[in-house]
């Protein structure tokens, strides 16, 4: 029977990831408070991890409680490029030998930045071409027993680590009203819910998905887990069909608000904005919410909004296209 995180859980993180990870800032901006008609809007800076994005959080959380469990565990994981990273870098910290699943379709920039971890204790390895091909083959290599399986969201540790976003928004800015999400296997806004609704029941949880790939989108709109067709998008971290039997499913269901979508312009269009307005380098993914309350999405006017910014790790040639547009 699986298990779901608790608000114990998200706390025991937050002690663990001390000196692991930032207590990102909270930057204001007025100016996308303006264009969406919200009280007042402010950026959680979860791109000035020291890897590059919020996945240090989960990562690390779960590694390091593997690491106490069982040393000498060999550790798989999947990613699009963030997790892998993250997880590898908390696999060196704890000596810990780790293979990092990746489909063909990973971007070329991630790959790299994945290739150059590469040791003898960490492999990169392409199987499938999409995500979930990556996913399955990683799950199947747990169940088979030769590796623990480190999941990017389909794991109650990782998604408390995630969690510990929502706790450090909310000691920093207890009047926030409402928090934006990017969603993809909904690990970060399952966490971010989970703290945020025990502390404030009242607050807003707004989940924002790419309209090429959304499928906690069709689930809270339709029902159904079934994999429906991915397109290639801007926002790639969060690309790709969920596991059936992901506890991401009940969560959002029970802890999220709302979950609405925006399209490839608006996504290409929030980037661009953050680079011009606040200077922010910030891949696809990251600019989700800024697209979405510059689209007037998600109930939000008059609100006060923090907008989790959630990494950097966008290529060259990807960010030059943005900025040209």
């Amino acid at each position: 029977m699986a298990r779901y995180p608790l608000l114990a859980d998200v706390i025991a993180a937050r002690h663990r990831l001390r000196g692991v990870a930032l207590h990102t800032p909270l930057e204001a901006s007025p100016q996308l408070a303006e264009e969406s008609g919200a009280r007042e809007v402010r950026l959680k800076l979860e791109l000035l991890q020291p890897t590059g994005a919020f996945k240090i959080r989960g990562a690390h959380n779960k590694v390091s409680l593997i690491a106490t469990e069982q040393p000498d565990a060999q550790l798989v994981t999947a990613s699009t490029g963030n997790h892998g990273i993250a997880v590898a870098t908390a696999a060196a910290n704890h000596g810990m030998r780790l293979t990092v699943l990746v489909g063909a379709s990973i971007t070329p920039g991630k790959l790299e930045r994945l290739r150059a971890l590469e040791s003898d204790q960490c492999v990169v390895e392409v199987f499938g071409r999409e995500p979930e091909d990556a996913e399955k083959e990683a799950r199947r290599r747990h169940d088979a027993g030769q590796a623990v399986y480190v999941s990017p969201y389909n794991d109650p540790d990782v998604i408390a680590g995630q969690g510990t976003i929502a706790a450090e928004i909310l000691d920093d800015w207890p009047e926030c009203d409402a928090m934006v999400v990017p969603v993809g296997g909904g690990g970060l806004i399952s966490g971010i819910g989970l703290y945020a609704k025990a502390v404030r029941p009242t607050l807003r949880l707004v989940g924002v998905q790419p309209e090429a790939s959304p499928p906690m989108y069709a689930y809270v709109t339709t029902g159904s887990t079934k994999p429906i067709p991915i397109g290639p998008t801007l926002a790639d971290a969060v690309a790709g069909n969920n596991e059936r039997t992901s506890i991401t499913w009940k969560m959002v269901k029970q802890l999220v608000d709302e979950v609405v979508v925006v399209n490839e312009d608006q996504i290409a269009d929030g980037m661009a904005w953050a680079a011009g307005v606040h200077r922010l380098m910030v891949e696809g993914s990251a600019a989700l919410g800024i697209a979405a309350l510059r689209a007037h999405l998600g109930g939000l006017a008059g609100q006060r909004v923090a907008v989790v910014i959630s990494g950097r790790t966008v290529d060259r040639e990807t960010l030059l296209a943005v900025l040209s547009r």
